[in-house]
């Protein structure tokens, strides 16, 4: 009634014909597995499920789609509600709706770009008038290999860490599609093989990039990847912020200096920057962090003071604009996005600081500088508002001094 194949790369795909006989039509649906056993326990499965519809114990659903009848065999018929045919969408009207959830949900403003972008790599692939409940493992599969293919930001190919952000954004399309009665059964994502991580290089120091770049042989890809690795000491960070400090003098961006200050002495986020309020600052900082994945709208961490940016901030407060918020425009009007990256370039354009990717560097620099001066892991990952153990792995690195005058100890 059904036969067991392998693909090349050794995986079992089952092919069966329903309904049974010569007029059925032919199928094949690959098991997700390289285990004989398993395979031929699903093989036993449909092969009944196929016997008790023949007998009449079990009915399918009426008009079902080809993904919907291989989840009922496959499940041995346990599955009694597929998706109704008058409760059908698109992809284009189900991603929309998404979107339209999230934005009035706790996401940030860079989260629900995120979502916007990969909903829209999603319906030019998956196509934007396919009926949602027909995608399955097989359209995934073809996702994943055109994707692969796509050209990605500087030069490269996409990343398999990008595909594997976008299939969760489809993770939690699907939840959304099922709680809204669009589509039921398993998501299709868990049949399917995910690309692999890259995993993410230490950050260096600014000599050794050079020095790398120096050896040639890099594409401009390769070079932008590296400088993304770039990590500031202190007095880099101290040159750096002096730099800011005087090309802002009669520019129309005077929230840089401070802001970027606020963000190399607290490890802040720019978004978290965004939404400081002035109050929050009474000897130490109270950072806001937007959560979606929480019952509250906002968690909250603390950052000790530090003597220095105490000073910057008493400063900018005297011709402060008004208002709660702590960093705003020259109007008194909220930051944001565009505005924070024009004023970023801006006093970077010019000068050997243009490397600098953004922000995010005086994040990433706070945490390495804190660990080199001994303060414990978990304290770090206190002000850093880390929780888990990836998210905190790129700290851990010893500046190339450090190690240099560890392997000096030992005397042979």
């Amino acid at each position: 009634m059904a036969s067991l194949h392998t693909s090349s790369g050794g995986v079992f795909v089952l092919a069966f014909r329903y309904p049974p006989g010569r007029q059925g039509r032919q199928f094949k649906r690959s098991l997700d597995t390289t285990s004989e056993a398993e395979a031929r326990e699903t093989k036993a499965i449909v092969e009944r499920t196929i016997r008790l519809l023949k007998d009449g114990v079990l009915t399918l659903p009426a008009n079902p789609t080809d993904d919907q009848l291989w989840l009922f065999l496959r499940s041995g018929g346990k599955i009694d509600r597929l998706p109704s045919l008058a409760k059908r969408i698109r992809m284009g009207d189900l991603c929309q709706r998404f979107l339209d959830t999230a934005a009035a949900g706790s996401y940030e403003d860079s989260t629900l770009a995120t979502l916007l972008r990969h909903t829209n790599n999603l319906k030019g692939v998956l196509g934007e008038r396919t009926w949602a409940d027909e995608i399955g493992p097989a359209q995934l599969r073809t996702y994943i290999q055109a994707r692969e293919q796509a050209p990605g930001i500087r030069g490269g190919k996409v990343k398999g860490d990008t595909i594997r952000k976008e299939l969760e954004t489809f993770r939690q399309l699907w939840t959304f599609a099922s709680s809204e009665g669009f589509v039921s059964g398993e998501n299709p994502i868990r049949q399917i093989k995910l690309p692999k991580k890259n995993r993410k290089p230490p950050f260096m120091a600014w000599e050794q990039i050079e020095a790398k770049v120096a050896r040639g042989g890099l594409s401009e890809h390769a070079i932008a990847e590296l400088w993304d690795c770039l990590f500031l000491r202190e007095a880099e960070i101290a040159e750096f912020l002096d730099h800011v400090r005087k090309v802002s003098v009669d520019r129309r961006y005077p929230f840089i200096y401070p802001a970027l200050a606020f963000c190399a002495y607290t490890g802040a986020r720019r978004s978290e920057m965004f939404r400081c309020e002035i109050g929050d600052i009474d000897g130490s900082v109270m950072l806001r962090e937007k959560k979606a994945d929480t019952d509250s709208v906002f968690t909250f961490r603390r950052v000790p003071m530090h003597p220095s940016l105490k000073t910057i901030l008493d400063s900018w407060l005297q011709g402060h604009p008004g208002g709660q918020l702590l960093f705003v425009k020259q109007n008194g009007n909220r930051l944001d996005d565009k505005t924070s990256r024009e004023a970023f370039q801006a006093v970077t354009e010019e000068s050997r600081w243009r490397v600098v990717r953004g922000y995010h560097i005086l994040r990433h620099s706070f945490a390495s500088n804190l660990a080199r001066h001994g303060v414990p892991e978990h304290r770090i990952r206190e002000y850093m508002g880390h929780h888990t153990e990836d998210m905190a792995q790129r700290y851990r690195h010893l500046f190339p001094e450090d190690t240099q005058s560890d392997i000096e100890k030992l005397n042979f």
